[in-house]
């Protein structure tokens, strides 16, 4: 029998970046926004824009060279960084 497609794994995952999406974080960006002022919070938001994708381009290859076992986050970070 194969893995399930979604795993309890996944689904945690899913509801973490859920919450940094859509959490009190978020209703607090128009106020940081206008404190830091127009241009200093442009800057800001481009820069943690193209830090994101970075990392997300990074992960991307680490998860085509790692072997077919890894299909999940917490499999990934045990390739990495190794069991405790």
């Amino acid at each position: 029998m194969s893995k399930p497609f979604l795993t309890t794994e996944d689904m945690n995952m899913c509801f973490s970046l859920f919450c940094c999406v859509y959490g009190i974080g978020t209703l607090g960006m128009p106020g940081n926004y206008a404190r830091a002022g127009y241009f200093w919070a442009t800057v800001a938001l481009v820069f943690m824009a193209a830090v994101n994708m970075y990392a997300t381009v990074c992960m991307s290859k680490v998860m085509l060279e790692a072997p077919k076992s890894v299909r999940t986050m917490g499999d990934l970070g045990k390739f990495v960084l190794g069991c405790t």
